[in-house]
């Protein structure tokens, strides 16, 4: 009996003392396996946080180094700004001179090419004299102090204002009447001849009437194309 006891301690004492063993081992690989991950994750922690290179815009030369490790010339930045400011002005200029020319030709001294004998007499009153064109049978010019307006069966083939008047309406705008002033307007002229130069708008045209030898301004006409 006795020896019975005893067997089966022994073998108690045996599973016990390998229980141990393989605890010890278990617990000597979790061991190994975490000292590996420390030194892991410390490794590529330590890539992460390392510092990248920043140049400071205190430091950084606005002027770039040459192949002869000179110094190229460069414009600072405030005469640069300048520059586009300047040309910026330059077109805001341009465009604003484009958009006053005018793109029609409705009228001249308030007349329109449309208008007959009694819009005309209801705009300017009665005539100082009426007198038959020699030059074009069935014409009749009203002579105005200021304008002469001629009419063909009717209605207005032509308006003329002499240089002498100084001042000129073109559709609803009044400008001296000089050749200047007349191009500030209407742009540079379609067609220039010996004797003034014109401008066209579809089928109204504005003619400039000049002296062929002083250049003088004689009178600004407005007419139908058809009347050419």
């Amino acid at each position: 009996m006795n020896v019975m006891i005893r067997e089966k301690e022994a073998q108690m004492l045996t599973h016990v003392t390998g229980y141990h063993r393989r605890f010890y081992r278990l617990a000597l690989f979790a061991l190994v396996v975490t000292l590996i991950l420390l030194v892991l994750k410390g490794t590529s922690s330590g890539r992460i946080v390392e510092p990248e290179a920043v140049l400071s815009p205190a430091v950084i030369s606005m002027l770039p180094e040459g192949s002869d490790d000179s110094f190229l010339l460069v414009s600072p930045p405030k005469l640069a700004a300048q520059d586009d400011a300047g040309a910026g002005a330059y077109n805001l200029s341009q465009a604003a001179s484009s958009s006053s020319i005018l793109t029609s030709l409705v009228s001249l001294e308030g007349i329109s090419l449309e208008d007959n004998t009694a819009d005309v007499t209801a705009k300017k009153g009665a005539p100082l004299t009426t007198v038959e064109d020699p030059q074009f049978i069935g014409e009749t010019i009203y002579q105005y102090p200021d304008v002469n307006v001629g009419f063909y069966e009717d209605v207005v083939a032509f308006v003329q204002v002499p240089a002498r008047a100084g001042r000129i309406q073109i559709n609803d705008q009044e400008i001296p009447l000089t050749l200047t002033d007349v191009k500030q307007l209407l742009g540079e002229p379609d067609f220039v001849a010996e004797d003034g130069v014109v401008f066209q708008r579809k089928e109204a045209l504005i003619k400039l009437f000049m002296e062929p030898d002083t250049q003088d301004l004689i009178s600004i006409d407005y007419y139908h194309l058809s009347s050419t």
